[in-house]
């Protein structure tokens, strides 16, 4: 089966995530959504029917058997019931389009739960049940590498470990769900986990690290600290102490030393978040929201961010005081305001941080950041006056 992914027309709802990845490649838990429908359907490959500036790094399925709706989550039923349709089917759950056969010309409604990834803090808000169920997706009949009798593990939820992945002198909470920790991953001395926890591979926890439940790091990540129901899509940072808390970060991030991000109202209110396509703060549902941060952002020590705050796509922020809760794409400064982060330097510290981990700012992954800084130009309001 060869699977092609295909995007609704509100993909900018998940900006600034979306801005830089496909809909379909965004980590929930352990994997992204594509990767959990992969290894549901048992796909031989897959591929993305994206905007065009980002087929370069995610190129086009090749004679799909399959088009799936990039922005739902597969359950059981749900994958059953795609299993069984005829071909040529729409297959519907609750009036949503999730998967295409052939022409799609019959319509096939699945009595199903849904779950839809449509704004950034979905993200976190399902990373929990979505740590519990890639875990069993990933592990099943399989065995983990030894814990080390250093580490001590309370709850009934297992911890797996992949190959190279070491813990010493690691408290693991499982009461509430596993811990997996991936291939090379490596948890520091003194840390406390509570589950679900998930970190992918090459993955660095720091000493004394305080890790709450609905956590997931993808690979390559860097983290210390206080971290509550935090999801990173990888290669990220954030090694010191300081508090992040109901957060989603994308990849090639950085996080100052003593850093911390406002996840609750002093009101207790539901927090409003910034929303690209309305180009206005709209309510979440949400009483805990923290930070949202796009792709190759970064901030300095002792940053502060408001509950709620977005900050959009190679952002490099400082100095004291809270920045507003809407940054835009490619804003250099902080409190007292911005100018823009200009290209030269955006490609000079991406290129320096791809290398720490052997990865390469190549000419793809320029263009992206290119054709990103071009469409948020009017977001930058500052610019208006040059």
């Amino acid at each position: 089966m060869i699977i092609s992914f295909f995007e609704n027309d509100n993909y900018s709802d998940l900006y600034p995530l979306s801005w830089t990845r496909p809909v379909a490649d965004i980590r929930v838990g352990i994997l992204t959504i594509a990767e959990k429908w992969a290894h549901d359907l048992n796909a031989n490959s897959f591929g993305f029917e994206t905007r065009d500036y980002l087929n370069v790094k995610y190129p086009c399925a090749v004679s799909p058997s399959i088009r799936i709706q990039g922005n739902i989550i597969p359950n059981k039923e749900i994958i059953e019931g795609i299993l069984t349709a005829p071909e040529n089917s729409t297959i519907k759950v609750q009036n949503n389009i999730v998967a295409i056969k052939g022409n799609g010309i019959d319509s096939v409604e699945l009595d199903s739960e849904l779950i839809t990834i449509s704004r950034p803090f979905h993200i976190f808000k399902y990373t929990g049940i979505e740590i519990n169920a890639d875990f069993k997706r990933i592990t099943q009949n399989r065995s983990t590498q030894t814990l080390s009798r250093t580490n001590t593990v309370i709850g009934n939820h297992p911890v797996f470990l992949e190959e190279g992945a070491t813990a010493e002198c690691v408290v693991f909470n499982t009461s509430e769900g596993p811990a997996y920790i991936g291939k090379n991953a490596q948890i520091m001395e003194g840390s406390i986990i509570r589950g679900p926890f998930a970190m992918g591979e090459g993955s660095n926890i720091k000493m004394g690290s305080k890790i709450y439940g609905s956590t997931s790091l993808g690979p390559y990540c860097n983290i210390g600290g206080e971290v509550n129901n935090v999801s990173v899509q990888g290669f990220s940072n954030k090694g010191h102490d300081g508090f992040l808390g109901n957060a989603v970060l994308g990849e090639w991030c950085n996080i100052g030393a003593d850093t911390n991000c406002s996840n609750l109202k002093n009101t207790y209110d539901e927090v409003k978040v910034w929303n690209y396509s309305s180009q206005r703060f709209e309510k979440s549902g949400e009483q805990f929201c923290g930070l949202i941060m796009g792709d190759h952002s970064k901030c300095g020590i002792n940053t502060m961010f408001n509950t709620g705050t977005v900050v959009g796509v190679a952002c490099n922020l400082f100095g004291a005081g809270f920045p507003r809760q809407f940054v835009p794409d490619f804003s250099w400064g902080g409190a007292t305001g911005f100018i823009t982060h200009k290209m030269p330097a955006v490609e000079k510290t991406a290129k320096l941080m791809m290398i720490r981990r052997k990865k390469e700012f190549n000419d793809g992954e320029k263009d992206i950041i290119h054709v990103v800084f071009d469409k948020t130009k009017e977001l930058r309001t500052w610019e208006r006056d040059d």
